[in-house]
C-alpha cells in the first residue's frame, strides 16, 4: 500500500508545472536537519519501541499531536486503537526525554507527544523524532492530527471527518471517504482516490508553499475548485483547449453527472494538478 502511495508522490515530478525541487528541499530540510548533522556529533541512532492498544467505540474520536518524524494512520475493521511508536535519538538522555501520553476513554483516544528540551547551543545534540504507525476503526472521526515536520499518511477512513495539519513535508490522504480538512505549510499535499463512492464528501485542502496533487480514476465524477495564487492549475479532466493553454491559475469544473465528491484545492505559492489515473 505504501509503495502505491509513494508512486503517487513521484507523479508530482511528472505532472505539468510541478517541480520536484520543492519536495526534495522540504524533505532534506526536515530529515537532514534532524539527523544528518547530529549523526556526526552523536553517532549511532538509539531506538525505543512503544506498543499500546486501547478499546474505542467504532464512531469514537481520535486525536494526535506528534513531534517531528512520520505518522501513518490506517482505518481498520477493529474496535480498538493500536499504536506502535518508534522513538529515535542520538543519546539516551534525549531518547528518554521524548514522552508519549495517551488519554484513552471509551469514546475517544488522544495522544500527546513531547519532544526533548530545546538545546541552548548551536552545535549540541538536537535529535529526537517519533515514527508512528496507528490503526484505528475506519468509522472513527479524526478530530485533529498535528505534525511539525515529516511525512503524514492517512489511509482508508470512513468516519465523519478528518482534520490534519503539517508544518513541513508530505501529507497524503488515500481512499478516505469522509469530509477532509487538511493543511500544509510547506512541502507537498496529496489527495488520492483509487475509486469514488456515492457517499457525499467534501475535501478542503490548502498548502501555503509547495505543490498540491489530486488523483482520481478516469471514470470518476466530482466537482473541483482549484486556485493557485502564485502558480498554475492543470487537470487531466479538462478539455483539450484548456490543457493546451497551460497558464490557468483557477479551475472550477464539474466532472461527470451528479457528483457526490466536492474538492477544493488552494495553493498560495505553488502549482496544483488534478491527475487522471488509468488502471
Amino acid at each position: 500500500m505504501l509503495r502505491d502511495l509513494k508512486y503517487g508522490l513521484r507523479t508530482l515530478s511528472k505532472s505539468p508545472g510541478l517541480s520536484l525541487s520543492k519536495i526534495a528541499l522540504a524533505l532534506l530540510s526536515v530529515f537532514g536537519g534532524l539527523f544528518f548533522a547530529n549523526a556526526i556529533i552523536a553517532g549511532e541512532v538509539l531506538e525505543e519501541v512503544v506498543e499500546r492498544r486501547f478499546p474505542i467505540d467504532p464512531a469514537g474520536t481520535f486525536s494526535l499531536r506528534a513531534i517531528d518524524g512520520t505518522v501513518e494512520i490506517y482505518g481498520s475493521d477493529s474496535r480498538e486503537v493500536k499504536i506502535v511508536a518508534v522513538k529515535k535519538a542520538f543519546s539516551p538522555e534525549r531518547l528518554n526525554a521524548i514522552t508519549i501520553r495517551v488519554d484513552a476513554k471509551r469514546d475517544s483516544v488522544t495522544i500527546e507527544t513531547t519532544p526533548p528540551p530545546a538545546s541552548r547551543h548551536n552545535f549540541s545534540d538536537r535529535s529526537g523524532i517519533v515514527e508512528y504507525t496507528i490503526n484505528i476503526p475506519q468509522t472513527a472521526r479524526i478530530a485533529q492530527v498535528e505534525l511539525p515536520n515529516g511525512e503524514l499518511v492517512i489511509d482508508g477512513m470512513r468516519g465523519a471527518s478528518i482534520a490534519a495539519k503539517l508544518g513541513r513535508g508530505q501529507l497524503v490522504t488515500h481512499n478516505c471517504f469522509c469530509n477532509q480538512n487538511i493543511h500544509v505549510n510547506q512541502g507537498g499535499l496529496n489527495v488520492f482516490f483509487d475509486w469514488l463512492e456515492e457517499r457525499p464528501i467534501t475535501v478542503d485542502a490548502m498548502i501555503e508553499d509547495g505543490n498540491a496533487l489530486a488523483r482520481f480514476p478516469t471514470d470518476a465524477t466530482f466537482q473541483v475548485h482549484a486556485v493557485a495564487g502564485q502558480g498554475r492549475v492543470s487537470s487531466d479532466f479538462s478539455g483539450v483547449e484548456a490543457r493546451k493553454r497551460g497558464d490557468v491559475s483557477e479551475i472550477n469544473e464539474v466532472i461527470g453527472d451528479a457528483p457526490a465528491t466536492k474538492l477544493t484545492l488552494r495553493a498560495t505559492d505553488g502549482n496544483i494538478h488534478i491527475s487522471e489515473v488509468i488502471w
